[in-house]
């Protein structure tokens, strides 16, 4: 057992719990969570064995913000993983534990072969603002995206939309400077280190032109490559309509080494019977040695920026519509032309009660990867299904 975790968990609840208790007078601070469980099934084909895992989860947020000048943050996830993906997958256990911030705040508190409890902070942060500027240190999300499922402007937090549970997404250990000249206009520079003391710096400019908010961006990803970008959203009629793109360039043989291109451009429409839509196309340029190992390396969170798919072509569109007040349904899709393949997503989510919410997702995955290894006029044929019942009561 890792008893400093366990003292650190054990000391948040304690603090979380003993300020619910009290009074909120001033309301300078907040605290807000969740706790859900989630049932997971996988398998390849149904009539193959199933995978089957449970994960009790539990968030607590924490802001205190006593005036105009002075704020902090602090996030945690308490997790209870246990089932059959430890002993069916070598490195599950391992990728609990993986934190790739300069400082390490997940702590394996207790495991075993067949489940596991962690403990992770992915928010610690303080903030200083003086008139139009505000600086924040510590472990934060700095978000820049502007589209909906993939995002080459975040440079920062890249994430998975197959991870259905984690909606505040990771942080960075960054140092963030942020200048607003206007109340349609903001300057920021922002530094993350990764575990490894690589330095991702950068700065972004962004302002308010004919109705749409463009942004531009420019710096270094991970002391590999230089980046530039830029990036809008608006609206065409009664449509939103957004965009953005980045282009790399290795620091090394900045000469004669040529970079690639990551370009995304979608638009969403909500109808008057609240009958919505989105699209989104991406391209992501991939070296020609990529290949995914398994469906796990495409359903966990990209490695970099620069690998926010895994197939260069991604066309997306989703539809959504709450059949009752109570439940809604949506319908995603995702069509790789270069795999051939496709990925099906249909969503139910029931509010049985005020702050409860009973929640099914499934995801099903078909294609064929180009085989890059010693067998290369063969393809890898792959094919997935999961299924997440999620029961979530949020405070």
């Amino acid at each position: 057992m890792k008893f400093d975790g366990l003292f650190v968990t054990m000391l948040f609840f304690a603090i979380s719990f003993n300020l619910f208790s009290q009074e909120q007078k001033s309301r300078s601070w907040q605290l807000k969570g969740y706790l859900d469980d989630l049932q997971i099934a996988q398998f390849s084909k149904i009539e193959d064995p199933w995978t089957l895992d449970n994960q009790l989860n539990n968030r607590l947020d924490f802001t205190w913000n006593p005036g105009k000048v002075f704020g902090m943050g602090i996030g945690m996830r308490n997790r209870f993983l246990f089932g059959q993906s430890f002993t069916a997958n070598p490195t599950y256990k391992g990728s609990l534990f993986a934190d790739d911030g300069m400082v390490n705040m997940t702590w394996d508190v207790y495991s075993g072969q067949s489940f596991a409890l962690v403990t992770q902070f992915d928010r610690a942060w303080v903030s200083v603002t003086a008139g139009k500027v505000q600086c924040t240190v510590g472990r934060q999300r700095i978000n820049w995206g502007q589209a909906i499922v993939w995002n080459p402007n975040d440079l920062f937090n890249t994430y998975s939309y197959f991870d259905v549970d984690y909606p505040e997404r990771p942080g960075s250990d960054a140092i963030r400077l942020q200048y607003y000249p206007s109340a349609t206009a903001t300057v920021e520079v922002a530094s993350k280190w990764n575990n490894q003391g690589k330095i991702t710096l950068a700065g972004l400019g962004r302002f308010n032109a004919g109705g749409y908010d463009v942004q531009f961006l420019a710096g270094m990803v991970d002391d590999q490559d230089y980046v530039l970008g830029a990036g809008w959203s608006g609206n065409i009629s009664k449509a939103a309509f957004r965009g953005e793109i980045n282009y790399y360039h290795p620091k090394r043989s900045f000469a004669d080494t040529s970079g690639i291109i990551l370009a995304t451009i979608g638009a969403d429409y909500t109808f008057l019977n609240s009958l919505a839509f989105t699209f989104q196309m991406f391209y992501n340029q991939l070296p020609s040695s990529y290949q995914p190992e398994n469906l796990l390396s495409v359903y966990q969170a990209p490695i970099s920026p620069k690998t926010l798919s895994f197939t260069e072509w991604n066309i997306f569109l989703m539809g959504s519509y709450p059949i009752t007040p109570l439940l809604d349904a949506s319908l995603a899709g995702m069509y790789y032309p270069d795999l051939n393949g496709f990925f099906i997503g249909p969503t139910l989510n029931y509010n049985v009660k005020q702050n409860i919410d009973l929640s099914l997702f499934i995801q099903y995955f078909n294609g064929r990867f180009k085989n890059t290894g010693p067998l290369k006029n063969e393809n890898l044929y792959f094919q997935a299904f999961l299924g997440i019942c999620r029961l979530k009561w949020s405070f």
